[in-house]
């Protein structure tokens, strides 16, 4: 037993040992000093080595966009770092960034980890536009099963700066949500029950900030109108994948309750142009593209307006009667909705296929499809399908806009 102890005792100092001599020779390799980050070249900030760039950014107000919460994937979070101190791109970059972005400097602040001082420059209107806009709910309804409008009012000094095609952040606080206490409308409790989302819980012990595009019609002024996801973990993953963290906060606000924003932002708008207009959405990539349309029509367009949207099932299907009404108004305007998967009960007699394919046999019998305008918005998978098309029909990248994260 003495041997024991004594050999146990000899590995735990030779480990403390080694862990303090590590600790020591980092500070001394990698010393823990302060980094400056020069923004626009009008905001200096300090930094710590290892941080991520969107976190410093965002902590003094910066309001760059993110909506995957840091994963890499949504590429809102582009800005251009120039100096050493950004270091290499990430493999996550590459699968975002273009070739040219890269040699451009450009980098997702979300997957930069600050090794020494550099310069960032981003666009002007994000710099001191992150404080905080207080709110209130004063509508809410779900429009798919994991789908819900969340209409806000505004204060009257930030109700009427919207442009179609912009975007908010919505600041969620520290909280904990249990699923169970979820209301859903009773048209979707049996998609929930089969689903099994009721036992999920959602948690943040800090507040958590998203991008969300607005889907504000003309007569919406002074509100705020979301299109919101509820981010669940695949079948199985429940134990490894915690639900979205925004949203899951709001698919639990009601009526009354306060919420936090900043914005808006955006570059995603119409182009002041004649050309055709094609629009192409999915999930909620609906949302801009809601409000797009419905500015174009109210100001009385005489472009000709197309909207091509996907999506699973008649459940999943929102707005449809709303853009049918459009469709009747408007001879300019057609609605296009497509199903890649209806359930036996549908009973669904219009378009069927994923909506690039829809897309493509439409615009083939087109005399120039070249010549029209493409807007698309909606998951990341649809928006690469939707580029592959339009690449084979002959469309410049210079008259296609999108935004890929409203899926």
């Amino acid at each position: 037993m003495t041997e024991i102890f004594l050999a146990t005792s000899l590995i735990v100092t030779l480990v403390v040992g080694l862990s303090i001599v590590l600790v020591k020779l980092r500070r001394v390799l990698i010393p823990d000093v302060d980094l400056l980050v020069n923004v626009n070249q009008t905001l200096n900030l300090v930094a710590r080595r290892g941080d991520r760039l969107l976190g410093v950014l965002h902590d003094a107000g910066v309001g760059i966009p993110a909506a995957c919460g840091g994963s890499g994937t949504c590429g809102l979070c582009r800005v251009t770092v120039t100096g050493e101190g950004a270091g290499e791109p990430q493999a996550t970059e590459h699968g975002v960034l273009s070739p040219r972005e890269r040699r451009d400097h450009i980098r997702l602040a979300c997957q930069t980890r600050l090794r020494g001082d550099c310069a960032v420059t981003v666009p002007d209107d994000f710099i001191g536009a992150g404080e905080a806009i207080p709110a209130t709910v004063v509508a809410t309804r779900m429009l798919a099963p994991l789908i819900r409008e969340i209409t806000v009012d505004l204060p009257p000094d930030h109700g009427g700066d919207f442009s179609a095609g912009d975007f908010m952040q919505v600041i969620a606080p520290p909280y904990t949500l249990d699923f169970a206490t979820l209301e859903t409308d009773p048209a979707f409790s049996e998609a929930w029950d089969i689903a099994g989302w009721r036992s999920l819980k959602a948690s943040s012990p800090k507040p958590v900030t998203r991008a969300y595009s607005l889907a504000n019609r003309p007569e919406d002024a002074g509100k705020a109108v979301f299109n919101i996801r509820l981010a669940v973990p695949p079948a199985g993953k429940e134990d490894s994948l915690p639900p979205g963290l925004v949203s899951s906060w709001m698919f639990g606000l009601k009526v009354g309750d306060a919420i936090r924003l900043s914005g808006p932002y955006g570059e995603f708008h119409v182009q002041p142009t004649q050309r055709e207009m094609v629009f192409v959405g999915g999930g909620v990539g609906m949302a801009p593209l809601r409000a797009m349309i419905h500015q174009q029509l109210g100001r009385g367009t005489h472009r000709s307006i197309q909207f091509f949207y996907g999506a699973r099932s008649v459940a999943d299907l929102f707005y449809s009667e709303e853009f049918q009404d459009l469709a009747m108004q408007h001879g300019n305007f057609s609605w296009t909705p497509a199903l890649s998967d209806p359930a036996p009960g549908d009973r669904w007699l219009g378009t069927t296929g994923f909506v690039h394919d829809v897309l493509r046999r439409s615009m083939e019998g087109h005399p120039a499809p070249e010549d029209c305008e493409y807007y698309l918005c909606g998951p990341p998978v649809m928006i690469s399908a939707v580029l592959t098309t339009l690449d084979k029909l002959g469309v410049p990248r210079g008259q296609i806009f999108y935004d890929d994260f409203g899926g």
